[in-house]
This record gives structure tokens, sequence and C-alpha cells, in this order.
């Protein structure tokens, strides 16, 4: 069996599109991605990863090619960091406005309203998910009051609260 020169060119490009499309995916929120938009996705990122290595080419040669890919890794650039500085998940679109709402920046410091326990949790958002069915939520340094007196109940450094959808509020104080 041959292998023919279209198949051999789309496999070439789809290996650092599929790389591109996986690497997209991990960077950027989204619900889930059906195998259309992977594949579409993977060929039109091929594509231009191809264009950008020629221009790369072109422009620095291959001996400066090489050395800005050694400068790059050896000097320990932290890689999420400068990912989160380009604004890449600084998005709104298929996710949900639960993740975009608390991934916002002003969104530091917050209170939970757990009204079927009768409980507010207030503090600073560590980390959050959400699913078809839960809603899960980390605070720090978290203040407990009753709910329908705001009386306070007790502190914590640390909570993991798991709720089903819609059974939690979240509210975002006035910083003054």
């Amino acid at each position: 069996m041959t292998l023919s020169a279209l198949a051999l060119k789309l496999i070439l490009i789809l290996i650092p599109g599929g790389l591109a499309t996986l690497i997209l995916e991990k960077l950027t929120t989204y619900l889930k991605w059906e195998p259309f938009k992977y594949i579409i996705n993977s060929i039109l990122l091929g594509g231009l990863s191809y264009l950008l290595s020629d221009l790369m080419f072109y422009v620095f040669y291959a001996d400066d090619i090489k050395n800005f890919w050694l400068t790059f890794t050896s000097n320990n650039i932290p890689f999420w960091e400068i990912i989160r500085a380009t604004g890449v998940s600084d998005k709104y679109g298929e996710e949900n406005l639960y993740s975009y709402f608390l991934n916002s920046k002003d969104i530091s410091e917050v209170y939970v309203r757990d009204i079927a326990n009768n409980l507010t949790f207030y503090g600073f958002v560590d980390s959050f998910s959400e699913n078809d069915q839960i809603s899960e939520i980390t605070l720090s340094k978290v203040t407990v009051y009753r709910y329908d007196d705001s009386s306070f109940l007790y502190e914590m450094p640390k909570v993991f609260l798991s709720r089903p959808k819609n059974a939690i509020f979240i509210e975002a104080p006035i910083l003054i």
C-alpha cells in the first residue's frame, strides 16, 4: 500500500496543527469541542504553523532560530505567567458565566450564600470548577455568618464548597 503525496502532506500539516489545537484547548475555556472543530482547528493551525516557521526561517536563518529557542528555554521563563500576561484566557464566548465571573481580575473576595443551609461564607477565591450537576469553589481566610441575620459564627483558614448547581449564590463585595 502506497501513501499518496496528498495524504503525506495532510499528515505533515496535521501533526503540528493537532499539537497546536491541543495546546489551544488547554489554554482556553470551552464546554466541549466537537470532532469537527478539532479537525478544522488542526488544519488551520497546522497551515499557520508552517507559514510562521517559514517566516522565522527567512527572517532569522537557521542558526538564529536555534539560538533563539536555546535562549528561550534556558532562561527558565515561567511559561504560564507569560500566557496569562498575554490575556489568552481573558475571554468570554463558549464558556459559562460562572467561570467568566470568577476569572475576572476584579474578583478576589466574594460572599458565597448557601441559603438552604442558612450560611454565608466570606473569603478569597482560590479555585473553582463547575460541571453540569455541581458548582465547586475553594475559599481562603473564610468568615462564616448565619444567612438570615448575618450574625458571625466562626472563622477558618480554608473551605471547599461543593453544591448542586444553582444552590449557591456568589456576590462580590463593594471595595472602597
